[in-house]
C-alpha cells in the first residue's frame, strides 16, 4: 500500500511540475511566513528542505532535495519515513521528464544506495530518447551523498505525523 501511495503521490508531483492535471488559482498575496518546524539549507548544490508540517500534523509537511545543472532538474520529496517521490526533467530534450515513487529498505546507509541506484535507473531511462552529455550524471549527483545524509537525519529526528482519522459517522 505505501508503495502504490507514494506512486499516485510522485505522479500528482509530476502533473504539478510538468504543468498538467487540474488547473488551480495561485494563493493570493505573499507565501506563508515559515513556520516554527520548517528549515532549508543548501549543502553541495543541493537544496534541502522540510517546510509545511506542524506540531502533530504533517498532512502538508515537504521534505525534499533538490537541484538543477545545466539541462538536467532533479527533485526527490520523502511523502513518509520510507516512501519517496522522484522527479527529473531534461530540459534539452523538449521537456522529457519522469516521475516515480519507491519504498526504502533497510538503515540510511542502504537509502542512500537505494536513492543512487533509482536516480541512475532514471538516467539509463532518459538515454533511450535523450543521450547524455558526458559527465552529466556525475555533475548532477555531486554533492548527493551529504544531503541525502541531512535529508535523512530530519526524517529519523522528526518522523511524519499525522493527527488520526475523524470518527465515522455512518456507523452507529
Amino acid at each position: 500500500m505505501k508503495r502504490f501511495v507514494s506512486v499516485l503521490l510522485a505522479l500528482g508531483l509530476g502533473l504539478v511540475q510538468s504543468g498538467g492535471g487540474s488547473a488551480q488559482a495561485a494563493p493570493e498575496g505573499p507565501p506563508p511566513a515559515p513556520g516554527p518546524l520548517d528549515h532549508t539549507q543548501q549543502l553541495g548544490g543541493w537544496t534541502v528542505a522540510d517546510t509545511g508540517g506542524r506540531p502533530g500534523d504533517d498532512s502538508d509537511r515537504d521534505v525534499r532535495l533538490e537541484r538543477a545543472v545545466e539541462g538536467v532538474e532533479l527533485v526527490l520529496h520523502r511523502v513518509d519515513h520510507d516512501g519517496v517521490g522522484l522527479w527529473m526533467k531534461f530540459s534539452r530534450c523538449e521537456g522529457l521528464n519522469l516521475s516515480s515513487g519507491f519504498s526504502l529498505d533497510g538503515d540510511m546507509p542502504a537509502h542512500l544506495a537505494q536513492t543512487r541506484a533509482e536516480i541512475h535507473d532514471a538516467f539509463k531511462d532518459f538515454a533511450k530518447g535523450c543521450p547524455p552529455k558526458a559527465g552529466e550524471e556525475a555533475a548532477l549527483m555531486d554533492g548527493f551523498d551529504a544531503a541525502d545524509r541531512l535529508l535523512e537525519t530530519w526524517v529519523h529526528d522528526r518522523p511524519f505525523t499525522y493527527p488520526p482519522d475523524p470518527p465515522d459517522s455512518s456507523v452507529h
